[in-house]
């Protein structure tokens, strides 16, 4: 089964034959576009995401496209979350291993400790209305830092974020350092709090540690691939029209790709959606279930309009196409003008959540180039 993929003013470009490897390498190369080429494939069954992180990424899905992460995360690309490794429930010494789920070419830019506290509905302990909580970083001799020391009302009920940006920083340096966190909390008077908490008891309030990191790859590979003019650049479109192709011959009616994407009138944008169930992702992309990254469509006929966002070059180009004043000159292509990020929340292969963005990955406006 062949298809035509058309580029420019309709044009076959590449054909791919959805029966060879091609769709293979075409969702290879996908899995680049989004550095996951490293990922594997994960069980049905995944552990709860942490609810910060879930808040986060539909905090960032009611902004505009414009706003981007690294505008209140100072520069970040990337969230990470991670549980503790290996506590029990009766400890408070908790222990992350970030060495393995953060790759070198990320720069961490700020770490966090969330810790759920809910004593409100104990007796204050010996008529103590203050609680004190102590954070240590622990060393390799046994050893321990004071990373920080707050006092929380003994009636309240909510998470505590202490920012821990330089212990998590020489863990990644030098992973045999990382030894965990120890939580103490004590009572206005200094003695040790005996009452267990309530996040001991509930999943989703146990303790987590978030890591706002910058991606060095995702700016430069992004921008490579997706304005680029050869084969790669079309990974979106090859595997996006070719599942819809495939659904089409299910249902009995085979939809030539001249009418997946329109390649008549004037140059537009038009639908390319991208289906992560319809690509064997689903089991380990939280969301967005799919997203629309559009695709230029159309033809860049002379004279050029305003409408058709022509630069100069264009319409030097168009006029030269016209007149034939030089061989080989075509009519300038129907291309992206304006790109948007698209924000995706994922497992990783170490069954941590992810919230990463990715730059260039929409066609907002269409025009001739």
């Amino acid at each position: 089964m062949g298809m035509d993929i058309y580029f420019c003013n309709g044009l076959p470009h590449e054909t791919i034959d959805s029966n060879s490897n091609h769709t293979a390498e075409a969702l290879q190369k996908l899995l680049q576009v989004f550095g996951l080429e490293k990922h594997h494939s994960h069980p049905r069954h995944h552990p709860h995401p942490p609810q910060y992180m879930l808040d986060l990424y539909r905090w960032l899905a009611e902004r505009s496209s414009d706003e981007s992460l690294h505008l209140h995360h100072n520069g970040a690309n990337t969230v990470r979350s991670f549980y503790s490794k290996g506590s029990s429930a009766e400890s408070n010494h908790y222990k992350f291993d970030i060495s393995s789920g953060i790759p070198d070419y990320e720069e961490i830019l700020e770490a966090q400790f969330h810790f759920f506290t809910n004593l409100h509905t104990h007796r204050p302990h010996q008529g103590s209305h203050v609680i004190q909580i102590h954070l240590y970083d622990e060393f390799m001799n046994s050893s321990s830092r004071l990373l920080e020391a707050r006092l929380v009302s003994a009636h309240a009920s909510g998470w505590e974020v202490f920012r821990i940006t330089s212990s998590a920083k020489r863990w990644m340096q030098n992973p045999h350092f990382n030894k965990g966190l120890t939580v103490e909390i004590l009572d206005g008077s200094g003695q040790a709090w005996r009452e267990r908490r309530v996040h001991r008891l509930q999943s989703y309030r146990r303790p987590i540690l978030i890591v706002f990191s910058q991606d060095s790859r995702t700016t430069s590979t992004h921008r490579k691939v997706v304005k680029s003019h050869n084969s790669e650049s079309l990974a979106f479109q090859a595997v996006a029209v070719t599942q819809k192709k495939r659904d089409s011959s299910e249902e009995g009616g085979m939809r030539s790709t001249r009418s997946a994407v329109p390649s008549h009138g004037d140059c537009a944008r038009h639908e390319l959606r991208v289906d992560f169930e319809k690509l064997g992702w689903s089991t380990w992309i939280i969301s967005p279930k799919w997203y629309d990254a559009y695709v230029c469509a159309g033809a860049c006929a002379f004279p050029l309009g305003q409408n058709q966002r022509p630069t100069n070059h264009a319409t030097v180009q168009s006029i030269v196409h016209e007149l034939g004043l030089t061989a080989g000159v075509g009519a300038p292509c129907c291309v992206p003008t304006e790109l948007h990020s698209v924000s995706l929340l994922y497992f990783d292969e170490h069954m941590n959540v992810v919230l990463k963005q990715y730059d260039d990955m929409v066609a907002a406006g269409c025009g001739c180039q």
